[in-house]
């Protein structure tokens, strides 16, 4: 190898240095320059004690390289590596995506592109607050969960002792706008190691963790069928999520917690508002007439548990816990919540399954002003690669939440689009003590573009045990429903 060239080629190699787009080919190309300096210092060695050879003739060995250059072109390579480290560039992820959806659904008569809509409701809790409803006047419901979405995921360690830094932010469909109003920020969170990097303190507003579908829909990864750019772990399949994830889960947590692995094993246990940024709303504000919060407002943490093992390569599973006084939206105020998830999954070859059973209750939360709101359901999914691009999955639901009229913590309103409560009143032998038990299949297909592209569609039938579905079109209520979505999915 001719010495000079090389050392030449090294100085050239600093303004693509310098103009790298990502942490990732930054560090890259500093590791590149490293080895062709280790090279270039061992045939330095290796040819510092033979004299200095006069020119030669082309094509044949030319004089060692000058060590000033050397040290030089060290020198230089040293500097861009703290300046790295100066710039923040060290330790840092950052990674987006978008997902734009057109949905069709038949109750409603609608078919639309979804990008960036609202959770704010024209009815329930937005009401509540103002007037009339805020932002585009919808609500949540299965058929507007989060999908449609922009997310931007900025992670950082630190260099003191493995600090974890994280803020992901989603304009519009933010896990902190279901509650917070108009907030972007999906997650913003540091994971600050204690005794040691295995025993950690987590502060800030989390996600709920409990589940086996993400907040986000990436599609899955090159090498593993779970793998998920965002939260790698989970599987993530259809445009909608299933119905456990929808209505029996909370939204985001805001507090504090510990994480603690051991082996095989990691546990949070976590204190935080629940579903809340704050909890703050006096019975009587001063100044004031009768509170707008209710008789009994939320004004304690909740405490959540999550145990996930991990240990198999092919299978593994969690369970997750909500133990408080949450918010009832059926009375007002708040009322004891306690509910128990546990999910698994399975993972062999082109192969993955899911399989998630939940069931709680809150107390005076049932639909029909008389009792407790009861709920138990479970979710299973199954997803085969049939080639290196295409994807085939199906998801079966069950909600069973037929108690004291139906309800369930995350709403389960009888609003006509979700299919919850005793539906038609005019119905025959309509009981208003008696809820809708729910059903819901779900077939998609996934392919492959490249490798931060894909497309995806799902078809998806839902079923109620009374006429819980309104039909806009002829002002009736059925007992079933069909969506269909159409999906591009883009990330980095």
């Amino acid at each position: 190898m001719k010495l000079n060239q090389v050392a030449f080629a090294v100085v050239l190699a600093f303004p693509l240095l310098a103009s790298a787009q990502s942490n990732a080919e930054l560090q890259s190309q500093i590791q590149e320059l490293k080895a062709q300096l280790a090279q270039l210092k061992a045939m330095i060695t290796q040819n510092a004690s033979a004299p200095a050879a006069a020119p030669v003739a082309q094509g044949e060995q030319l004089p060692p390289v000058d060590p000033e250059e050397f040290n030089q072109v060290k020198v230089k390579v040293d500097s861009m590596i703290d300046q790295q480290s100066t710039a923040g560039f060290k330790g840092l992820r950052i990674s987006g995506g978008f997902d734009p959806v057109y949905m069709v659904n038949r109750s409603k008569g609608t078919s639309s592109f979804a990008f960036l809509n609202n959770f704010a409701s024209t009815n329930g809790v937005a009401t509540s607050i103002v007037p009339g409803g805020i932002g585009s006047g919808e609500i949540y419901s299965y058929d507007n969960s989060y999908f449609g979405m922009a997310y931007l995921d900025i992670q950082k360690e630190m260099d003191d002792g493995g600090t974890k830094f994280r803020l992901t932010l989603a304009p519009s469909k933010s896990a902190g706008s279901g509650f917070n109003f108009g907030s972007i920020v999906h997650e913003a969170s540091a994971s600050i190691p204690l005794t040691d990097s295995q025993t950690r303190l987590m502060i800030g507003q989390m996600p709920d963790v409990s589940g086996y579908e993400p907040y986000f829909n990436t599609f899955v990864g090159a090498n593993s069928l779970t793998s998920n750019l965002l939260y790698p772990g989970y599987a993530e399949y259809f445009i909608t999520k299933n119905m456990l994830f929808d209505f029996t889960a909370a939204t985001a947590y805001t507090g504090v917690g510990l994480d603690l692995t051991r082996g095989p094993w990691e546990t949070k246990l976590i204190l935080a508002n629940f579903n809340s940024a704050r909890n703050d709303c006096p019975v009587t504000p001063v100044g004031a007439g009768a509170s707008t919060c209710g008789t009994d407002p939320t004004r304690s943490p909740t405490f959540i548990y999550n145990v996930t093992y991990a240990q198999d390569e092919f299978w593994g599973f969690e369970f997750t816990g909500y133990e408080g006084s949450v918010t009832n939206w059926v009375h007002g105020g708040t009322s004891r919540l306690s509910q128990f998830e546990i999910d698994g999954n399975y993972t062999r070859g082109n192969f993955n399954g899911n399989l998630q059973f939940t069931t709680g209750r809150q107390a005076d939360a049932g639909l029909n002003d008389n009792g407790d709101a009861q709920w138990w359901g479970v979710s299973a999914l199954v997803a085969q690669r049939v080639t290196s691009q295409l994807t085939l999955a199906a998801r079966a639901d069950y909600l069973n939440n037929d108690k004291n009229g139906g309800g369930n913590f995350g709403g389960g309103f009888a609003d006509g689009i979700n299919g919850f409560g005793a539906g038609d009143p005019n119905a025959p032998g309509y009981d208003a003590n008696v809820g809708a038990n729910r059903y819901s299949l779900s077939l998609a297909a996934t392919y492959r573009l490249t490798t931060n592209v894909a497309l995806r569609a799902e078809y998806r039938h839902d079923h109620s045990t009374l006429p819980t579905f309104f039909y806009y079109g002829d002002q009736t209520y059925r007992s079933n429903n069909d969506t269909f979505g159409l999906q591009a999915i883009v990330n980095f």
